[in-house]
């Protein structure tokens, strides 16, 4: 466990995730298996990657005493922002089957829920792309503060071979010190990573579950105009057998029976079995 670079909570066998998405989502997914992943910093909340900064500088004062010491290391290692250009794609779903803050995200008049047998899609993903990390989104300040710290005190120090004082020492003495340098960029890269699955605790209700894909050389990067601008993604085309689908679900200002009968319709045609309902949350607007 202490040689693990990032510990994220992966999906419990036998449980569902759940895909959040309009109707043309929907039916890329259905009719052609093929899922999007959008570029890490244009995800839907712009301050997303800004949280960890605020996580690491606590943990920093709390384990780094000396403020010298702390100084240089958060000059050097804390997470750096946007200016950095991250090649990450990320594919979102969640654990809750019917949330009404994923609904008005995803579009309550035109939104579906598409529920996939965890296990099964995931290796169905796996197989179709390299997956970098995939696991619970973090919203628990506590448990985001315990991450950070075992970096620092755990992983740096095993990684290293040599305390974290020993370490900090170094690179107080000589900034190009060989070993203090290669503590701040696996700090930063750790970091990089977990702020792609740390998010604020008001977020909490949309339980997400992400995947994460690096951009390879060979990844072709599409665009679609959203909301003024142009948003980038890569295509995780799935093989052309039928996807582990449990059960779809309309949103809750979609109920009327054509949403419901054709998504039915459309299921059978290709081949699938299972079940439509509809949102039981109730929208007053």
């Amino acid at each position: 466990m202490s040689g693990r670079q990032v510990i994220l909570e992966h999906a419990e066998k036998g449980s569902i995730l759940y895909h959040y998405t309009k109707s043309n989502g929907i039916n890329g997914i259905i009719n052609h298996n093929c899922f999007w992943a959008t570029k890490s910093d244009f995800l839907n909340d712009p301050n997303e990657f800004s949280h960890i900064r605020g996580i690491i500088e606590e943990v920093c004062r709390e384990t780094i005493k000396e403020q010298a010491f702390r100084e240089m290391f958060l000059k050097d290692a804390s997470y750096a922002g946007r200016e950095k250009n991250r090649e990450y794609f990320v594919l979102s779903f969640s654990k809750c089957r019917d949330s009404i803050t994923m609904w008005s995200e995803f579009g309550s008049k035109t939104g579906y829920n598409i529920g996939f047998r965890s296990n099964e899609i995931i290796a169905r993903i796996e197989e179709a792309a390299e997956i970098a990390y995939h696991g619970l989104v973090v919203y628990d300040t506590k448990r985001q503060k315990q991450l950070i710290r075992r970096i620092l005190c755990v992983y740096l120090p095993n990684q290293l071979h040599m305390p974290l004082d020993t370490i900090l020492k170094a690179g107080k003495r000589d900034p190009d010190d060989v070993n203090y340098l290669k503590a701040c960029r696996k700090f930063r890269k750790t970091a990089e990573v977990y702020a792609m699955f740390f998010k604020h605790e008001g977020f909490a209700e949309e339980q997400e579950y992400r995947f994460i894909f690096k951009k390879q050389k060979e990844t072709t990067v599409y665009f679609r105009p959203k909301d003024g601008f142009m948003l980038p993604y890569i295509e995780i085309p799935l093989s052309e057998r039928n996807l582990p689908i449990e059960e779809i679900m309309v949103a809750p200002q979609n109920h009327i029976d054509l949403a419901k009968n054709g998504m039915e319709y459309m299921l059978h045609a290709k081949g699938y079995e299972a079940d439509v309902s509809l949102s039981n949350i109730k929208l007053r607007y």
